[in-house]
């Protein structure tokens, strides 16, 4: 079960990724209200999908760790440990940010209708907020990752390539949660996707 949800979980962060790419609200967007609050009102269906799929992807990313917490916590039960509550705050995180975006979202629009300048402010106030919780997650998910890997290799309970893979997804994601760096972001992600699908492939067939 923890290798099935590995693999859904990669195919709803791609979905998650082409979807919040297609919307237009680009970090540079996002933090000025005057593009950004017009966005939420004309793509709201796209919102709601986007918090519904983080949602679900944090469910289930949860179910793949801990599938690996079960086949790691023999050989390192500690680093097993740190893994599955790193991921829990993460993807909690990740989770919050995105519940943000959608609810948060439609509150602000509400309020830019008859005030635009308090939903400007609301805006501005719910962004701060909604990068600090993703922050959150991708400091999290990042350090859950790198231990997985680290586990992985010292243990060599699942391919010793897949856990070397996770340590660099984990530190790419670290450095991007540091740096802020659009780029680090994209590949954050792409390693993040195969990660999962490696990751998931490898607990079935342990399985």
């Amino acid at each position: 079960n923890g290798g099935t949800a590995g693999l859904v979980t990669a195919v709803l962060l791609a979905l998650l990724f082409i979807a919040f790419m297609s919307s237009g609200l680009d970090p540079q967007t996002a933090s000025d209200p005057a593009k950004a609050i017009p966005i939420l009102v004309a793509k709201h269906s796209l919102f709601v999908m986007i918090g519904i799929l983080a949602a679900l992807a944090a469910g289930f990313g949860l179910v793949f760790t801990i599938g690996l917490y079960s086949r790691l916590r023999e050989g390192a039960p500690t680093r097993a440990s740190a893994a599955l509550a790193l991921a829990v705050v993460g993807l909690t995180g990740h989770a919050l940010g995105a519940l943000l975006l959608w609810r948060g979202g439609r509150t602000v629009v509400a309020a830019s209708g008859t005030d635009q300048v308090a939903g400007n402010h609301a805006w501005i106030a719910l962004y701060a907020v909604q990068n600090g919780v993703n922050g959150l997650g991708d400091a999290f998910t990042g350090a859950s990752t790198l231990v997985a890997g680290w586990a992985i290799v010292g243990t060599a309970a699942l391919s010793p390539a897949l856990g070397w893979f996770a340590v660099v997804t984990g530190v790419v994601t670290l450095l991007q949660f540091l740096s802020m760096a659009p780029i680090l972001f994209l590949v954050a992600i792409v390693l993040a996707i195969v990660w999962l699908a490696w990751g998931g492939s490898q607990l079935r067939r342990a399985a």
